[in-house]
């Protein structure tokens, strides 16, 4: 039953997200500028990437699709941005593809982008809709100073940590300041960069809470030492 609530109020956030967008048809540009530094010079193919939103509607009726998919695009040839659009296509467009196949399902997926001098970021949160394992994320991040993809290593070296460490930090941080309930398992499931250049953590947590398994989204700041529930359209909100 808790697993159904939660599911519910995610839904009921992206359709909230939703109903505050363009029309289905359109395609947007939407940058969050959160840069302070301008001490970093982009040259050559990077100053030139932007993202774009595409809603992707396909399917009948109330079983259509409510999805916004990224698109990395760059004036000239940059292996990073095809490297980037690949795992697009193969993590969230064959799941929308899926579902519209599907004739009792639909997929949910919002996406927010980013930009700072050096990094143009896509934060994507989707999912079926009907399914009872609630919304995943997934981060696309282009460096565009250094024309590459930014990794999960990048954003580890960005704050001093490994992966070991970071596990046993979060393991440390959610006995402190989650909701409650013991620790189970978590998977890193995307990064990214904040304006100060330091790296957050998208994190799927699953805890048992005396009554049953549960499972969340947070978001992990090692720089502020804060852990935060993380919202349909990738933000988050402090827990306390």
């Amino acid at each position: 039953m808790k697993k159904i609530i939660a599911l519910l109020l995610s839904l009921i956030m992206i359709f909230s997200f939703a109903s505050c967008g363009k029309d289905d048809a359109a395609d947007t540009d939407v940058k969050d500028d959160v840069s302070k530094d301008s001490s970093l010079e982009v040259t050559g193919v990077g100053a030139t990437a932007k993202v774009t939103l595409k809603d992707d509607n396909r399917g009948t009726g109330t079983m259509a699709n409510k999805a916004q998919v990224p698109t990395f695009t760059v004036y000239g040839d940059s292996a990073a941005i095809n490297a980037i659009n690949d795992r697009i296509n193969s993590e969230l467009v064959s799941l929308l593809e899926a579902a519209a196949a599907e004739p009792l399902q639909y997929a949910v997926a919002i996406t927010k982008v980013v930009e700072s001098n050096q990094y143009l970021q896509a934060i994507t949160s989707y999912g079926n809709a009907l399914s009872l394992d609630g919304l995943t994320v997934s981060t696309y991040i282009y460096d565009k100073v250094n024309d590459k993809e930014a990794t999960l290593e990048d954003a580890l070296n960005a704050c001093g940590y490994t992966e070991s460490s970071l596990k046993v930090f979060i393991d440390g941080l959610f006995n402190e300041k989650g909701p409650g309930g013991d620790l189970i398992k978590q998977k890193v499931l995307g990064f990214a960069f904040t304006e100060s250049g330091y790296p957050q953590f998208f994190v799927k947590v699953t805890f048992d809470t005396g009554a049953d398994e549960q499972s969340e989204l947070i978001t992990v700041v090692p720089e502020t030492n804060t852990l935060d529930q993380t919202n349909a359209d990738g933000s988050v909100f402090v827990v306390d």
